[in-house]
């Protein structure tokens, strides 16, 4: 009970509170009151830029997209913060950083696993020919490094994963199998991103195919979350990197015979769907979630 009237049980936490007495049901109040903020604050910055000459031409203002796009993302920060003060009344929602020795390695590698997915998986998927024919510019990895713990975290990374990883993952995965939680979350992620697809150029996938990115990329990024002991700062960087080689991809490839059909976005949303299934197998459906069972049927139990 000291707990309790401390505000320390969170879905970011190990408490006993969330392996038993609260694994039976989700929360979906919260969950909705969390997305309704969510696209209410991103859609609000997002709409001059889609209604503007950058997008839908409706109106002649033309706001800069980089800064409202990038203010929009604070969303799911927002929403985050306010459901959890909302369900619990405290503001500890989420856990930033590993807490222990071993775990602080998941601050490397989780963006290892992305790129891991995106820069080779993919690219070995979509090259032709024999492997000694590929050209593999590793020399591009250090500024790759550079960019994803600098450059990329703004904009994306650093406002969204409060929401997607350390509020809703951690809170879905405490009833459904954390690989089913990952699909709802890839769904609930895409339809936040739908209105920038009236913005000429923001992506060359189809809302079809960028769902099925999202799929693969949630998995995956689902297992590094959960591996660090649910640290936020982990799921950012993981984004982070999955932002920063879609800029390198090119470069990183230059050279090599690729396929043109199907569209290098399908190879990219293979290469994290074959990753994310190994990972759902190996782990059975668990994504590094221990499996907990309730206090009740537990021998011994008060």
């Amino acid at each position: 009970m000291e707990a309790v009237r401390r505000g320390h049980l969170s879905p970011a936490g190990d408490s006993m509170w969330n392996d038993s007495l609260m694994h039976s049901r989700i929360p979906w109040k919260y969950v909705g009151v969390y997305y309704s903020i969510a696209c209410g604050i991103t859609w609000a910055f997002w709409t001059p830029v889609i209604l503007g000459q950058d997008g839908l031409r409706w109106l002649s203002i033309k706001p800069s997209p980089a800064v409202f796009v990038s203010l929009g993302t604070l969303g799911p920060l927002f929403g985050c913060f306010v459901s959890h003060r909302l369900q619990y009344g405290n503001w500890q929602a989420v856990r930033l950083f590993p807490r222990s020795k071993l775990r602080l390695l998941w601050l490397l590698l989780g963006p290892m696993l992305v790129v891991f997915c995106f820069l080779i998986v993919s690219p070995v998927l979509r090259a032709k020919g024999a492997p000694d024919s590929w050209h593999w510019h590793f020399g591009v990895f250090p500024e790759l490094w550079a960019v994803i713990y600098s450059y990329s975290l703004p904009g994306g990374p650093l406002g969204e994963e409060f929401g997607w990883r350390g509020f809703l993952q951690a809170r879905l995965q405490e009833s459904l199998p954390p690989w089913i939680a990952a699909i709802v979350v890839a769904v609930m992620w895409s339809a936040w991103h739908w209105p920038l697809f009236f913005i000429p150029g923001w992506t060359t996938a189809t809302p079809m195919m960028f769902l099925s990115i999202m799929t693969g990329l949630s998995v995956v990024m689902a297992f590094g979350f959960n591996a660090s002991g649910k640290s936020a700062v982990v799921a950012i960087l993981m984004h982070s990197a999955f932002n920063t080689s879609s800029m390198f991809g090119d470069r990183f490839t230059a050279g090599t015979p690729m396929r043109e059909y199907p569209s290098p976005e399908s190879f990219v949303a293979l290469g994290f769907f074959l990753v994310g299934a190994v990972l759902v197998l190996l782990t059975r459906g668990q994504l590094s979630v221990p499996r907990q069972k309730p206090l009740s049927f537990r021998r011994g139990a008060a």
